[in-house]
């Protein structure tokens, strides 16, 4: 393949003057503000209770059809804002027409940028609205985590918003097949439906992954079909206003220009009355502003990762007018979404994992798994072998701090292994940690209590679990799956002829969780094989849509990223010469700057030429950094220290980049320990913040 490298579309400063200690030194541990997140995600993982002081009942703030600002999560940030706008569940049956209309509140999460009073024109004429995927991933829990570390790469300047798809989190009402009333000894429905929910998942880890047995494959669709019964009996007892006839993405896009409508009429509402700014007022860099003629108002200003991807496809899509600036990072092929199963769409996978020999062979003593003068081969056949092992007889572990014992099977090993590939430069490191101790009988120094107090009393979560994978995704599905088990096993074989991870890609929830589906949506699902999207002539959206993809993505790869580039006119592509999911996986000043220009300036990367659909010439850029080098594990050496030579604010916006990365492989690796009830710890999280935590009790949990 021919491809033709890039600079960064925007002059660099210059750097051979900047002294060092201008530089902010990097904690090797997280900051206070993240070590309060783990807590947040260790309550939501291990179903441990959390003090709700900072935290906010999203049943507290009012539903509105105008969007109405308050103060919320100040155990994030003083800044944050919420609202709830409300929209149609059935468009066809819009708000206006009758009261009785069904309708859906959706949550959204505001970081507000600099200078913000209590004008409504103070605040940007489009912000940015964010997607950080699934389907099924919380955008305002997202918003939380990441708002200020957007602003610091973008500009403090840029208003970010978080919202919760329909069916999904805070937004009501949510897709939850496991509902339930409160229950006779005081415990209100949300716990008792999580108790139901955490009992279910747990009831299937011992069936392992799909090719664990000859058993499994049966055992694991019996269990997708029982939770489709479930999710069915719910479904028919809300009826024709059920939510989970109106989730697919259409109408999510539907619900995002509802959004950008609510702003632009909020910015011109004198009655509007936003809650006073936290911050004082300071200069923002008017260099930035984009040329009246490009306005954005009135469009959607977008940042989708992931299924975000899709979600923005769509949207650009069916509102192509309405494109302000929208960007999609790891790209999903929209054709195969669709289908039956995606089944190449893990094409990239083994090929990252097999990086990992040679990064920890070339990290040395760093990788704790490696042994003096190893070569990758060397590092690969010691790996071989811990697996053997496990599958012959799997690891028996006493947990230090409770009296319970727990089984690890090959099949956890694989599940750590397959979110390791999402984001490789922060987990290899862990999965290295994790190999060693399988080596040495040592997981008890890893593995916490997989026993949380669930029955000392009700628990307030931030993020109480849904169902909105598989109701959304088999909602999209043109193509439905219907198979029998020979057929299925032929879909897995196929799938494995792709990589070595469909054991795990094949189950999620939208593969297997979709086979006898019985929920039929009332719109219908996208017609991406016939739509206008696939004609010969591409979609001719108001602004070019600027798309992102790494060299190699384990699920979603470069191949999908150039095809979808090829349906909107004059977008442009940035390939990033790493391996992950999504951009953020590896930081790269050069896909930075081409970020910010087109977010800030409107300037796009040159349109690519194809010589074929894989072949041809558009922008690159190379990964500043590789596993047991990063900005969370720096090299002694000062020649290899990535923040040598860089301005302060190059190294500030690396550093708000590393933690965005942090918490997008946070929020990739919990939803897939969760869902996978994993007793392996999250590979990344080995530090002491977050190993050997004691066992919850009713009194430990009334200290958090």
């Amino acid at each position: 393949m021919s491809l033709k490298a890039s600079m960064s579309p925007l002059p660099r400063e210059k750097q051979d003057d900047i002294p060092r200690p201008s530089v902010r030194p990097l904690s090797r541990e997280p900051s206070l503000g993240w070590a309060r997140l783990g807590v947040i995600f260790l309550a939501i993982v291990s179903g441990f209770g959390i003090d709700s002081v900072g935290l906010t009942e999203w049943s507290t703030i009012e539903p509105s059809e105008k969007l109405v600002w308050q103060p919320c999560f100040k155990v994030y940030d003083a800044d944050f804002r919420c609202a709830r706008l409300t929209v149609p569940m059935d468009y066809h049956r819009p708000l206006n027409e009758s009261a009785d209309n069904p309708k859906v509140h959706v949550a959204l999460v505001m970081k507000p940028g600099l200078n913000r009073t209590e004008d409504p024109l103070s605040y940007s004429e489009s912000p940015l609205l964010l997607n950080p995927g699934g389907p099924g991933g919380s955008g305002a829990n997202f918003a939380l985590g990441t708002g200020q570390n957007i602003q610091m790469i973008l500009g403090g300047d840029r208003d970010i918003i978080g919202f919760d798809p329909r069916g999904i989190g805070a937004t009501t009402p949510k897709a939850d097949c496991f509902v339930a009333p409160d229950d006779p000894f005081g415990l209100d429905g949300r716990n008792v439906a999580y108790m139901n929910r955490l009992s279910w998942l747990v009831s299937g880890h011992d069936v392992g992954l799909i090719n664990s047995s000859n058993v499994a494959l049966s055992k694991l669709n019996t269990r997708a079909k029982a939770l489709g019964k479930l999710c069915k009996r719910v479904d028919e007892a809300g009826g024709d206003n059920s939510i989970f006839r109106y989730s697919n993405t259409p109408n999510v896009a539907r619900d995002m220009l509802s959004i950008v409508q609510a702003w632009d009429e909020w910015r011109s509402d004198p009655d509007a009355n936003p809650a006073k700014s936290m911050q004082k007022p300071e200069t923002v860099d008017t260099d930035t502003k984009i040329d009246p003629k490009d306005s954005t108002r009135g469009k959607l200003v977008y940042w989708g990762f992931s299924y975000g991807t899709l979600l923005g496809a769509t949207f650009a899509s069916m509102f192509p007018d309405k494109v302000g600036r929208v960007i999609l990072d790891g790209v999903v092929d929209a054709d195969h979404y669709v289908d039956r199963v995606s089944k190449d769409a893990i094409l990239d996978a083994d090929a990252i994992w097999e990086t990992f020999f040679a990064y920890c062979a070339e990290a040395g003593p760093q990788c704790q798994f490696s042994q003096p003068g190893d070569e990758p081969e060397d590092v690969k056949n010691r790996f071989n072998d811990v697996m053997n092992s496990l599958e012959k007889e799997p690891a028996i572990v006493l947990p230090r701090h409770t009296n319970i014992p727990i089984v690890v099977t090959a099949s956890d090993v694989r599940m750590n292994m397959f979110v390791s590939l999402y984001s490789p430069i922060p987990i290899f490191p862990g999965i290295a940690i994790l190999l060693k101790a399988i080596v040495d009988d040592k997981l008890d120094s890893l593995i916490a209590s997989p026993a949380p107090t669930l029955l000392c009393h009700n628990m307030t979560l931030a993020l109480w679990p849904d169902d909105a994978q598989p109701v959304i995704g088999c909602s999209d599905k043109r193509y439905k799956l219907n198979d029998d088990l020979p057929t299925l096993q032929k879909r897995y074989e196929d799938m494995a002829s792709y990589s070595s991870f469909a054991d795990i890609w094949m189950g999620i929830g939208i593969n297997l969780a979709c086979n006898g589906w019985d929920i039929e949506a009332k719109d219908p699902p996208m017609r991406w094989d016939d739509h206008l999207i696939n004609k010969t002539v591409p979609i001719e959206t108001s602004f070019p849509i600027l798309f992102l993809s790494n060299h190699l993505d384990p699920v979603t790869p470069l191949h999908a990223a150039l095809k979808m580039t090829r349906k909107f006119s004059e977008s442009g592509i940035v390939e990033q010469k790493a391996e992950g999911h999504c951009t953020v996986s590896c930081i790269s000043l050069c896909t930075i700057n081409h970020v910010t220009a087109y977010l800030n300036k409107g300037i796009l990367p040159p349109v690519p030429k194809f010589d074929s659909d894989d072949e041809g010439e558009w922008t690159t850029c190379t990964c500043d950094e590789k596993p047991w080098k990063s900005l969370h594990d720096m090299a002694p050496k000062a020649d290899e220290d990535l923040l040598y030579g860089k301005t302060a604010e190059e190294a500030n916006i690396m550093m708000g980049y590393s933690d965005l990365r942090y918490y997008f492989t946070k929020f990739l690796a919990h939803q897939q320990q969760f869902e996978y009830s994993n007793p392996l710890p999250a590979p990344f999280l080995s530090n002491a913040a977050f190993m050997n935590k004691k066992q919850a009790t009713c009194r430990s949990n009334e200290d958090y």
